[in-house]
């Protein structure tokens, strides 16, 4: 964790989070980056997803962040 665990993340600290993760696990950073606040349904915590290399119609790879807690909850990657 970074720091931001008192509140909310802004983007900028969402993306750095997901970039650190994805350094931790070998992949290759691509840009650009797409990161999005979202309140799943039936939840009361507020998500980050980012998403890299999305100009194509898939990305790379997406990570889940929590916006209370800056935790990486889920990571995706998508092979070419």
């Amino acid at each position: 964790m970074i720091g931001w665990c008192t509140g909310l993340m802004t983007r900028d600290e969402a993306i750095q989070a997901a970039r650190l993760a994805a350094e931790w696990q070998g992949w290759r950073w691509y840009e650009p980056v797409r990161a999005t606040r979202k309140r799943p349904i039936f939840s009361r915590h507020t998500l980050w997803d980012v998403r890299t290399g999305c100009v194509r119609k898939r990305c790379d790879f997406q990570i889940i962040i929590d916006d209370e807690t800056g935790k990486v909850t889920e990571k995706h990657y998508y092979p070419r």
